[in-house]
């Protein structure tokens, strides 16, 4: 079974803008009393939209790997329904092309990893692009960063090649609420961030070894496919002309329809 998203929120490390995280922390938090019973606990997920040879496939919102009820009702997409969208798209024949259509602050690091591999085995078989005309960062840039080509909006903001991982202490304000915590565990990372309890040294050492090796995995795709230098990873995301100075995108156009036409002269006419 897959953590629930305020499972996700405070104990896994996250590919997205810390703007993002904080605000889908802040709805989750308000909004916990009326989520639990939401939906009907199937997972949502674009299909490829495919006219005259170009698969046109939406990332839209938060990226998790099958989203619980709660992610849902805030929009988020599901990482494997858009990893079976491309694959599909990729063994289609009568595809063409593979338009990602991204709009997304990133997410999880589960599922991102996997969607992107597919993403690059896409573009091994046929023209892969992507396009942003909001935001394309963290692990929406690591996704879309596997495409043949990347198009950004001019407004749009592309990026943040980092890894977040925020551990909330608490164990003041539990102490001042006259609330003790002891945990007893095997293992002396296996307590390691437990609500009204500190980190050790070691357990520090221990996570952020963690979110180092995410992002050397995050850099080593990006540079497999892009030239930017390692000042532009270092969590920063850039308007889409900065972008392109730095090696993020390949071009600037204003509408997807504008990146369909382009790709319809190279590679369906």
């Amino acid at each position: 079974m897959n953590a629930s998203l305020p499972e996700l929120l405070a104990h896994h490390p996250w590919l997205i803008t810390p703007e993002a995280h904080a605000s889908l922390s802040e709805l989750v938090a308000s909004r916990l009393e009326v989520a639990p019973g939401a939906g009907d606990g199937k997972p949502t997920g674009p299909a490829a939209l495919v006219d005259e040879g170009l698969a046109v496939i939406p990332l839209h919102g938060v990226m998790l790997r099958r989203p619980d009820p709660i992610a849902r009702l805030f929009g988020a997409t599901d990482t494997e329904a858009i990893r079976e969208a491309v694959d599909l798209a990729a063994g289609d024949r009568s595809v063409g092309a593979v338009l990602l259509d991204i709009d997304s602050p990133g997410g999880s690091i589960n599922g991102t990893p996997e969607l992107a591999a597919a993403v690059r085995n896409a573009a091994s078989r046929k023209p892969v692009y992507a396009f942003s005309a909001g935001m394309m960062c963290s692990a929406a840039y690591w996704v879309g960063s596997q495409a043949d080509v990347l198009y950004a909006a001019p407004s749009a903001r592309v990026g943040s090649i980092g890894v977040l991982l925020p551990v909330v202490d608490r164990s003041e304000a539990f102490a001042k609420a006259g609330v003790k915590v002891e945990v007893f565990a095997a293992g002396k990372f296996k307590g390691a961030g437990v609500p009204g309890t500190s980190l050790t040294d070691e357990q520090r050492a221990w996570l952020q070894q963690g979110v180092e090796e995410t992002w050397g995995q995050f850099k080593d795709a990006v540079r497999s496919r892009r030239r930017v230098a390692d000042g532009a990873m270092e969590g920063q995301h850039f308007a889409a002309g900065s972008a392109l100075g730095h090696g993020l995108l390949s071009g600037l156009a204003d509408t997807r329809a504008e990146v369909e036409e382009r790709i319809r002269f190279r590679h369906l006419s």
